[in-house]
């Protein structure tokens, strides 16, 4: 039975459960996505944009013919590679930030990977955007016209595994970047050795106890229903682009940036966003160019937008991770060693975010007590669709390693791998052991049943011939807290109190569909409370656009859940201030001697000496106050919270067949801004951890290159059918910076699932598998390795048993002739 959450504080609006701000816009088909705002009835005149895929993995474009494309009924225009105004464009990539910053090109986060050209000549994988775009009158037109193209191709060898890859003689794909394929140092990350604390090769040998372990973490993808789609109308005195971009800031830049272009000139607008999973942290892409472009040429606005297959356009990063760890007999780590390669496929983008700034963000927030701490890496291109950004990005990779190594570890040393996480990890301004770690664990060990339920690993009883149960569990730090997002620079919020009391709170941010718009309001609300303002008292615009001026706050880190309340706890005190000195002179008394409670100005000296506020403001001049912010975000080191995700499975060792019967799932988030949101968060990721886990992977043909199953009947993500019980758990036990201290949760919410079930599912059989998707194959591959070690276990057993009865048959017929020798 799922327990409702309890506050920590008790506040009027804050950590309440309640429906969403736009939920009634949402049921009723009002809320405006890109394709409603990119209809033709919007836009007269409208064109539509399509772009050449390659078909093969690795090739270069020797010549095209356009000639029977641009010939076709409804063809408009067709821009090329060879076009002046594409040859200009700068090399760029899609990474230019990760959502956090607003960055311009020279800034940019990967700025040594700038390996994309805008409709360059070669293919670095199957469904590159290559060499044309046409434009037409309707979307049949242009995908028609794209298949009369003609390319004569320079075919080059391809590669798909990153070990491959590295080897001498392997394809080169990026020679402007590396001869190796092996990414070179980058700004953030630094060297392949990124992480290198004390001395871990002597403390390994000095260890009383040691384990090395190896897990796999593949290429799925983010799966958003809400296609990448833009519409670009280029006039001589401004571009306005529209799209389902989150970062419209970004999107402006970027536009500004690569054409050219003034920023007083670029326009960015979006709205409500589809769901994105981490897709939109790559926002800078190509298409956004080449729609312009050709916008411009033909005077006309112009659409791009993905199909269904063509939503298969990047992935989250997959890597191989191994760990060597030392302990002593008491459980206490003196060494982890952590080594990855990563396959970030056709375009670097963020592969190195996700093998390098977030494993080197967990040192300091869980490592910070283990003594001898060295992590290590390397980025490898390949001819596969571009690893990048999804949700959990880099987190959910390390800890299939990390929780593997706590249960590993603890088998070894006999011990609970509760207790074992408990007595190492936390972050270094927390003595250990770390209260929120202790309390996620011990509740969600509690609500699983992990007491009664976990039992030596494969020995659990059989139930129905062939099935088995167990449980395990997975934990990880949590991120962002407010120090964390300090690259973000100033946040900005203006509120706007008219005469009657109701509230225009402009805190530009694109809602994704995770709630941070709700957040916000009851962040509003709850500051203004002594206005007794009420949450519908107070209006949201789900429209952002650069036009008015404020920067947006993207939703990533999950920290948009907070970060712009507690700017506006800030502007509630200035606002306040101001009411003060206009309803002085109706109070006849000082400002400084004027408080504000429950929508009533009074006289602190004499409270009944009162006055309505509203009454007050509206018999005035009616000018609405406007109070704007703009608050960095605190620096003070907090350290962070934890969450964790237990599981119990059914494994059939039969078929092979593994079953999730329940997920608890449990986050520390300092302060639940809005406690239906943050348990839909935590309910809805299972979604993804599920699949990551068991179904989801981007299956390629070896022979050709060619990806097999982008789509939605061959890419198998779990449907409601397939969810087990998930029990979300909401707890305030850390604390960070400012009014609310809260922490972000929405990211996390994904990371512990497949380790959780992994850990749960060698509980159950007695067999580690440490790749997923755990497929039924591979549950059966371990299962016969298990079956095999054990015959040649009873093999060796036998035999040394057998060679023990011979010595002592031998050494009894010694003793006896030696009693009747002369």
């Amino acid at each position: 039975m799922i327990r409702p959450f309890t506050p920590r504080v008790e506040r009027q609006f804050i950590g309440k459960y309640r429906p969403k701000v736009d939920g009634k816009e949402k049921a009723s088909g009002k809320a405006l996505y890109a394709d409603d705002l990119s209809l033709k009835s919007r836009f007269p005149g409208l064109l539509y944009a399509k772009v050449y895929r390659s078909p093969l993995p690795h090739a270069r474009i020797r010549s095209l013919d356009l000639s029977a494309a641009r010939a076709y009924p409804g063809v408009v225009d067709i821009l090329s590679y060879a076009d002046p105004d594409v040859a200009a464009l700068k090399r760029t990539n899609a990474g230019w930030t990760d959502g956090v910053d607003t960055v311009s090109y020279r800034k940019m986060m990967w700025g040594t990977f700038r390996d994309r050209l805008v409709l360059g000549d070669t293919a670095h994988w199957v469904g590159d955007e290559v060499g044309a775009a046409v434009v037409a009158e309707s979307e049949f037109a242009a995908e028609e016209a794209l298949r009369l193209i003609k390319v004569d191709w320079e075919v080059y060898p391809f590669v798909l595994d990153p070990y491959e890859a590295m080897k001498p003689g392997a394809p080169v794909i990026h020679p402007e970047i590396t001869r190796d394929n092996i990414f070179p140092p980058d700004p953030f990350g630094g060297e392949e050795v990124f992480v290198d604390k004390g001395d871990v090769e002597a403390a390994l040998a000095a260890s009383e106890v040691t384990i090395e372990c190896r897990s796999v973490y593949h290429n799925a993808t983010q799966g958003s229903l809400d296609n990448w789609c833009c519409v670009v109308d280029w006039k001589p005195e401004e571009l306005t682009v529209w799209s389902n971009s989150y970062a419209v800031d970004q999107t402006r830049m970027h536009v500004s940036q690569m054409l050219d272009l003034p920023l007083h000139r670029v326009r960015a607008i979006s709205s409500y966003v589809g769901g994105q999973f981490g897709r939109g942290d790559t926002g800078d892409q190509p298409f956004f160019l080449f729609t312009a472009l050709l916008s411009k040429r033909t005077g006309r606005p112009v659409k791009f937008r993905h199909t269904r297959r063509e939503s298969f356009h990047d992935s989250r990063q997959p890597a191989v991770y191994t760990a060597r760890v030392g302990a002593k007999r008491d459980g206490g780590i003196v060494a982890m060693h952590f080594t990855s390669v990563g396959n970030a496929g056709a375009y670097a983008d963020h592969t190195m975010f996700a093998l390098k700034y977030a494993p080197k963000e967990i040192t300091e927030v869980a490592l910070a007590h283990v003594p001898n701490v060295r992590f290590e890496t390397r980025g490898v291109y390949t001819n596969k669709l571009p690893a990048c950004m999804m949700r959990g990005v880099g987190n959910s990779q390390f800890n299939i390693i990390f929780g593997q190594v706590v249960d590993l570890l603890a088998e070894r040393l006999g011990m609970d791998p509760v207790e074992l996480a408990i007595r190492n990890f936390g972050h270094e301004w927390e003595s250990l052991p770390d209260p929120s770690l202790a309390r996620v664990l011990k509740e969600g060990a509690e609500r699983i049943g992990w007491a009664e339920k976990r039992h030596k690993p494969g020995a659990g009883p059989l139930l129905a011939g062939t099935r088995r149960r167990g449980v395990g569990f997975s934990f990880h730090p949590a991120w962002h807290a407010e120090w964390q997002e300090t690259r973000r620079g100033k946040v900005q919020v203006s509120i706007t109190l008219n005469p009657d009391c109701t509230v225009l709170l402009n805190a530009p941010s694109v809602e994704t569909g995770n709630g941070s718009n709700t957040c916000n309001v009851l962040g509003c609300a709850e500051a203004l409370r002594f206005l007794g303002v009420g949450f519908e008292d107070i209006r949201w615009g789900s429209t952002v656009d650069t036009a008015i001026g404020l920067k947006d706050c993207v939703q990533t880190d999950s920290a948009v859940s907070y970060l712009q309340s507690e700017v506006m706890a800030v502007a509630a005190v200035e606002l306040k201030e101001k009411l003060l000195e206009i309803v002085a002179p109706a109070l006849g008394a000082a400002a400084s001697e004027l408080d504000i409670a429950g929508g009533e100005a009074f006289v602190k000296a004499e409270p009944s000496r009162r006055a309505s506020v509203r009454e007050l403001l509206l018999q005035g001049d009616l000018a609405p106050i406007l109070v704007l912010k703009s608050r960095a975000p605190l620096a003070t080191r907090t350290g962070v919270p934890f969450f964790a995700n237990f599981a119990e499975v059914e494994v059939d060792e039969e078929t092979g067949k593994v079953e999730a019967l329940k997920l608890v799932v449990l986050n520390d988030c300092g302060t639940v801004m809005y406690a239906s949101g943050a348990e839909a968060q935590q309910i809805g990721g299972q979604v993804i951890g599920l699949g990551e886990t068991l179904t989801e992977e981007i299956v390629y043909d070896r022979a050709t290159g060619v990806p097999l199953n982008f789509n939605w009947i061959d890419y198998r993500i779990p449907t409601m059918a397939d969810m087990p019980e998930v029990e979300p758990v909401l707890l305030e036990v850390w604390k960070g910076a400012g009014e609310y201290g809260a922490c972000g949760i929405g990211e996390g919410t994904v990371t512990c699932t497949p380790r959780a079930i992994l850990n749960a599912v060698y509980n159950a059989i007695g067999a580690r598998v440490d790749e997923i998707p755990a497929t039924p194959e591979k549950i059966l591959s371990a299962l016969a390795a298990k079956a095999s070690a054990a015959r040649a276990a009873a093999a060796g057993a036998t035999a040394t048993a057998g060679a023990a009865g011979a010595a002592a048959t031998a050494a009894r017929a010694g003793a006896a002739g030696s009693e009747v020798a002369p």
